[in-house]
């Protein structure tokens, strides 16, 4: 059979921020390949369209699938730009209604009925690793797709789920992503190394640990490993495929398993790979031996979850690491010239403007913390999070039910307290200012998102001046006038 699978074009959804977001990264569909590589190894002919790094239309990738006349269409898409794969499927349907189309994604998994618009013929619930053969050779033979677990599909008496999907456990056994289909050299990532071409690399699945921001309805808590020399062999099959040095490691959380990140290092030395890589990790979870070793291995990144300074909102979204983990952590990095990112989010149950005062001027008053990333807390379907909001608990309330607003940047859908969607973005505008507003900060900004950033700063301090609802001076919330 003939299958195309589509990644639609999503960064016009950020207006201003569209830029910014493409130049900082532009990432490869990772799970349209390894289900393409699924495909391929029944024989099928398959094809990938990424029409966010080929910059491509929702209407150019219509014509060109109607021109590669498939047998079955599949698209992909997270909760934000969901109504992009609808729009892309309603498109298809208007000229050919005869060819299936399949939905997956966090999105539909989560939400199933109320996600599973009529332009969609099946949609897949979970990891489709052992569903989307079994449905490709149910469907090739004209067999019964009922009988595959992990389906979301109608019949006459109406839409049917076909049960939970089989878990692979031996992530090994799965075969490497067809990374031919994709237009590899296009796949860039800012660092303070410059823009680098990269691959991602999924070493793990799953993550212990329970915060309340975070869908771990995909994946599970249960973590599942692949063996280090597995990763290992991908990573030096990639350099020599593609001639990319530089690697994104997908693991939740990279040091969870010390001993098991450490073997990958020394294979990674061993076979001499001189690559570069990064990840993501908890600031509790690293140390100077460990650093040192990661450095050796070719780590140049390392991002942590600070979210908030405040106790008690770390509480409430779970977060177990002590602040003092988060100085020293950065202290570590920047001892072995690690480019360091420490994520945060404005808008968690229990925020004021005092709260985010409280931790910005945390940011603001370490050295050693170079680099900050203040979203805005969106409470996505499968969450508990959006659980807390949808049933208006710790004073938040979903204000806007339009998931194609679920946006980190420059958006907000929920009231926190006494805090309105619009509140928090201007408080993200004055926290971005507030931040980056020191001239030692405007370096790596430069180089990792390129001179427009700068433009993009000082747009935003003039907003913050007139805007604003904190002093990004002094990191006070703002007297009413």
């Amino acid at each position: 059979m003939k299958i195309i699978l589509l990644f639609p074009k999503w960064t016009l959804d950020y207006g201003i921020f569209a830029h910014f977001a493409k130049k900082a990264s532009t990432w490869p569909p990772l799970n349209l390949a390894y289900l393409a590589a699924l495909a391929e190894k029944m024989g099928h002919e398959v094809k990938i369209i990424d029409g966010q790094v080929e910059d491509i239309s929702l209407e150019k990738m219509i014509n060109q699938v109607l021109d590669f006349k498939p047998d079955i269409i599949g698209i992909t898409a997270t909760t934000p730009f969901f109504h992009l794969a609808c729009k892309l499927a309603k498109g298809i349907k208007k000229t050919n209604d005869n060819t299936p189309i399949v939905i997956g994604g966090p999105h539909v998994t989560v939400l199933r009925e109320e996600a599973f618009e009529p332009c969609f013929d099946y949609a897949f619930i979970g990891e489709a690793d052992d569903s989307w053969p079994k449905f490709l050779k149910e469907y090739e033979s004209g067999g019964n797709i009922h009988n595959v677990k992990g389906i979301l599909l109608r019949d006459k008496d109406g839409i049917k789920f076909t049960g939970p999907a089989q878990t692979i456990d031996d992530l090994d056994s799965l075969p490497l992503p067809s990374r031919h289909l994709l237009k590899m050299n296009k796949y860039k990532l800012g660092t303070l190394k410059g823009n680098l071409n990269f691959a991602t690399i999924i070493p793990t699945r799953g993550c212990p640990y329970k915060c309340i921001f975070c869908n771990t309805k995909i994946m599970g808590n249960r973590v599942r490993k692949r063996l280090p020399e597995s990763v290992v062999s991908e990573i030096k099959s990639v350099k020599e495929c593609f001639n990319i040095k530089h690697f994104v490691l997908l693991a939740d959380n990279l040091t969870l398993d010390r001993a098991y990140i450490l073997k990958i290092c020394d294979l990674i030395e061993k076979e001499n790979l001189n690559i570069t890589f990064e990840g993501g990790t908890r600031a509790n979870l690293v140390d100077d031996e460990l650093i040192a070793k990661l450095v050796r291995a070719g780590m140049i990144r390392l991002g942590f979850g600070l979210e908030s300074a405040d106790e008690n909102i770390r509480q409430i979204i779970r977060k177990e690491v002590p602040l003092k983990y988060y100085d020293e952590a950065n202290r570590l990095t920047n001892k072995y010239g690690v480019e360091t990112l420490s994520s945060c989010m404005i808008g968690l149950p229990g925020e004021t403007v005092e709260t985010v005062c409280k931790t910005l001027a945390f940011l603001r008053n370490s050295r050693e913390i170079k680099q900050a990333n203040i979203s805005i807390a969106i409470p996505y379907p499968g969450t508990e999070l959006y659980e807390m909001a949808k049933n208006e608990k710790h004073g938040l309330k979903i204000v806007y039910n339009d998931f194609s607003k679920f946006l980190r940047y420059n958006c907000a859908v929920m009231q926190v307290g006494n805090l309105s969607p619009n509140d928090l973005i201007l408080i993200q505008n004055d926290a971005f200012v507030s931040i980056y507003f020191a001239p030692w900060r405007w370096l790596p900004m430069i180089k990792k998102s390129g001179i427009g950033s700068i433009f993009l700063m000082f747009s935003r301090l003039i907003k913050s001046i007139f805007k604003g609802k904190i002093n990004f001076i002094t990191n006070k919330p703002r007297k009413k006038r």
